[in-house]
């Protein structure tokens, strides 16, 4: 199980911005986190990272494109998007009400 402070560090130390994290549950160990970037380059980097760093063996969705790419940890959906492919998808509408966090 990946903690999720653990995965905002990671995000972090690849200088993601536009970070939201949604709660899915009331007490709060099921999340969404939202990221982007403004490159398929650096989503690929990132999600290689992040891969890496948590030991990701499944298969990661939306990696061969790179626009909107979605990792599964059980109790943490990510999702790494093209910033355009965000705002066009407006995912972050769906889960408003629940934010928990969120970096700009």
């Amino acid at each position: 199980m990946v903690k999720l402070e653990e995965l905002l560090k990671a995000l972090d130390d690849n200088k993601v911005k536009n970070i939201s994290v949604y709660s899915l549950s009331d007490n709060s160990e099921k999340f969404i986190v939202v990221c982007s970037s403004n490159s398929i380059q650096n989503n690929k980097n990132i999600a290689d990272n992040i891969a890496e760093k948590f030991g990701y063996i499944d298969k990661i969705d939306g990696y061969f494109k790179g626009e909107w790419i979605v990792f599964d940890f059980d109790n943490i959906i990510l999702h790494i998007f093209l910033s355009k492919v965000r705002q066009h998808y407006n995912i972050d509408k769906l889960y408003k009400p629940v934010k928990y966090y969120t970096k700009k």
